[in-house]
């Protein structure tokens, strides 16, 4: 099922929705220049066991365009959604940028989030080789140009408070790597060592492990999430 929710003064928010409508409520984050859609393979499989949303951040997918993309503005997007939803609580999981999306929450209300998941995250590191920011619009671009833009400037310059946030998350953390990711699978490791209930673990894939290996991806979750299920 997919709907259009419109939060007070903007934006309106894409979420789609699977699974048990009894169940424990996860929440999904995509990545950078994707949508909720992306979760569609293994989203059925964790609604077996739960009640699962997807949405599509700003700026993504169907959900409105703005001019502010900070990861603030769209941690305040999430907790609104929450509240027009009436979710009291949620799994959080996010890949990638949705991870650091879900990051921030996790952090600071976490009366919000019972759980969280962080699939292949950048580490708050500075991106090395920096990241090409865009300054324009281009003929292929799949979301708002403006958010690749004020992203890639974050990832080149993360502040580096987000490592002091990490040891604030209290509820139990997962973060899943890829055996063949681009990423730093040691710097990930470190990072799940700074929260304190966090753990790590790896799966066989790429960086869109969710998307290309649903299978894998739920398997690596499900002992996680296992206390929450029904």
């Amino acid at each position: 099922m997919t709907q259009s929710v419109a939060l007070p003064g903007g934006p309106t928010l894409v979420i789609r929705e699977w699974g048990r409508p009894d169940g424990a409520v996860i929440l999904l984050l995509h990545g950078l220049g994707s949508s909720g859609d992306s979760w569609r393979h293994v989203a059925p499989l964790l609604g077996q066991r739960f009640r699962v949303v997807a949405v599509d951040l700003r700026g993504h997918g169907g959900s409105s365009w703005s001019t502010d993309y900070r990861f603030e503005t769209m941690r305040n997007d999430v907790i609104r959604l929450l509240d027009a939803l009436g979710f009291l609580a949620v799994i959080a999981i996010g890949h990638s940028m949705g991870g650091l999306v879900a990051f921030l929450p996790a952090a600071t209300r976490p009366d919000l989030v019972r759980a969280l998941v962080r699939e292949e995250v950048p580490p708050p590191d500075p991106a090395n080789p920096p990241r090409q920011v865009p300054r324009r619009s281009r003929p292929d671009d799949t979301c708002d140009w403006r958010a690749v833009s004020q992203v890639l400037r974050w990832r080149n310059n993360p502040p580096q408070d987000w490592w002091q946030l990490a040891q604030r998350i209290a509820c139990p953390a997962l973060v899943v790597g890829a055996t063949q990711s681009h990423l730093s699978q040691n710097r990930m490791t470190e990072l799940a060592r700074q929260i304190p209930l966090g753990q790590f673990v790896s799966a066989e894939g790429e960086h869109d492990l969710h998307t290309l290996r649903p299978g894998e991806f739920d398997a690596a979750v499900e002992p996680f999430l296992t206390p929450w299920a029904r």
